[in-house]
């Protein structure tokens, strides 16, 4: 029987070494899965509302998860609008229109957001939900249909193909979408199908068999909701310590001491007169109930969790805690976050492509805006530019832009662009406009930066220097 065994565990053996150890369970851990399913049918339509819902929670009551999503939007949900076709004039009416469009009355079905505030909204959804879907309306404005107001209709149609209520062909494109309305009583009520044409998803794919998308924060809730739990469970216990201010302790005695015993064997202690000395019988003894809650290790294993929890959207520890890195430690963290950050970014501006092909037809179309003779949609050069960051250290980091504009290895386009200053063109332009201003007015205006003043020597430094200059003569 033994030596069956062992000839059983070296055939394991040699099968691991000849292959991968993850596919061979040893019962050391949870054997991997073999079950492969279409992405929307591990997280299916009641799964889906569980966990929209749970997120919700979360973001409503801890602070935590708030700050996360809103510290990834400050990176992700700010974008301004720019056109750079060759005629000036277009480009300035066309920014112009986007603009006055882009007002609450006019971009909002319901009248009361931005489209600034569409975007920021649309991409906490996003976050929270998995995703968010604009519906383009005949009207010229956008309704925004949160993720779990897409569901199947009531009755497909036969050899349909419905994922989690988005219809798509054969090759996965979607057709339709379900589109259903919230009653009271946490309800839905199918309203219609959409067209595909008609919707702009807003969604980030982690799959080729994906439709829908799947919050980022995912993977975190656990980790999350435990904090959440742990937090208060400790914050309890911290407030039931605060009603057991003193214990004390008698083994013998007859009370002798400033406070005596009562007739039942007790003491009455009064703090509330200020500071109380204590002379208690022989063997007795008083203390404080204190205990170390939290812990330092438990705090540092909150710090741990807390760090991998916002690692779902690639968020570095020192955004929460500012004071666990330097100046530069910070400086670093930020450039790796920012880098990270061009992949979701590329999920907005997708849809901002989108939205924004379909405004130039639609006014186009109502005769609000006409194209220069011989240019079509297509040909219209715009962008939707992040709002990025602004210098850290202004005076160093523009004197290494500008060297890097003299080396060729930037442009002043791009850097404008990076740093948030609006365009280029527009600053210019503006730098021309201040001085037509200022000569008209007899002002004369330098935008030359002078060198900064030397800084005071004390009288150490000047008695060196003196020195070396008369040593210098004389070898002269």
């Amino acid at each position: 029987m033994m030596a069956k065994k062992k000839k059983v565990a070296a055939k394991k053996n040699l099968a691991a070494a000849n292959g991968y150890d993850a596919v061979e369970s040893s019962g050391k851990r949870r054997a991997a899965s073999s079950v492969l399913k279409h992405e929307d049918e591990v997280l299916d339509a009641r799964k889906r509302r569980v966990m929209t819902g749970g997120m919700s929670g979360l973001y409503r009551n801890f602070s935590m998860v708030s700050w996360a999503v809103r510290k990834h939007l400050d990176y992700n949900s700010a974008y301004r609008f720019q056109v750079h076709t060759e005629d000036q004039a277009f480009n300035e009416e066309l920014e112009s229109l986007m603009g006055q469009w882009s007002r609450p009355a006019t971009c909002d079905a319901s009248g009361r957001m931005t489209l600034a505030q569409i975007i920021r909204t649309s991409e906490s959804r996003r976050v929270l939900d998995g995703d968010c879907f604009w519906v383009k309306l005949n009207r010229g404005s956008l309704s925004v249909a949160e993720g779990d107001r897409i569901q199947n209709p009531p009755k497909n149609e036969t050899g349909e193909d419905w994922y989690n209520g988005v219809q798509v062909n054969r090759d996965g494109r979607p057709i339709r979408y379900g589109l259903y309305n919230r009653t009271r009583r946490s309800g839905y009520e199918f309203a219609r199908t959409l067209r595909a044409e008609n919707v702009i998803p807003i969604i980030g794919y982690d799959r080729f068999d994906q439709q829908r998308g799947i919050s980022p924060l995912a993977c975190a809730y656990n980790s999350f909701a435990d904090l959440y739990e742990g937090v208060d469970y400790a914050l309890a216990k911290m407030k039931v310590e605060q009603l057991f201010a003193l214990v004390i302790q008698s083994t013998s005695g007859s009370g002798t001491g400033e406070y005596s015993r009562n007739g039942d064997g007790t003491y009455d202690v009064d703090f509330g007169r200020g500071p109380v000395k204590l002379e208690l019988d022989n063997d007795d003894e008083a203390k404080f109930l204190t205990s170390d809650n939290p812990g330092s290790n438990t705090q540092d294993f909150i710090q741990l969790v807390l760090s991998m929890a916002i690692k779902a959207l690639d968020l570095p520890q020192n955004f929460a805690d500012e004071s666990r890195t330097n100046f530069f430690g910070s400086r670093a963290a930020w450039m790796l976050y920012d880098r990270s950050c061009e992949s979701k970014r590329s999920i907005m501006l997708e849809a901002l492509r989108k939205m924004t092909i379909w405004k130039f037809q639609d006014w186009i179309r109502r005769g609000e805006l006409t194209l220069p003779a011989g240019m079509t949609v297509n040909d219209i050069a715009f962008e939707w530019v992040h709002v990025g960051m602004p210098w850290w250290d202004p005076s160093k980091e523009i004197e290494a832009d500008v060297m890097a504009i003299s080396a060729g290895l930037d442009n002043p386009f791009r850097i404008v662009k990076e740093r948030g200053r609006g365009s280029f063109e527009d600053n210019l332009k503006q730098i021309a406009r201040a001085n037509e201003l200022a000569e008209s007015l007899g002002v004369e205006l330098s935008f030359n930066v002078s060198a900064a003043p030397e800084e005071d020597m004390t009288s150490e430094e000047w008695d060196t220097e003196e020195e070396e200059s008369d040593e210098d003569e004389v070898e002269e």
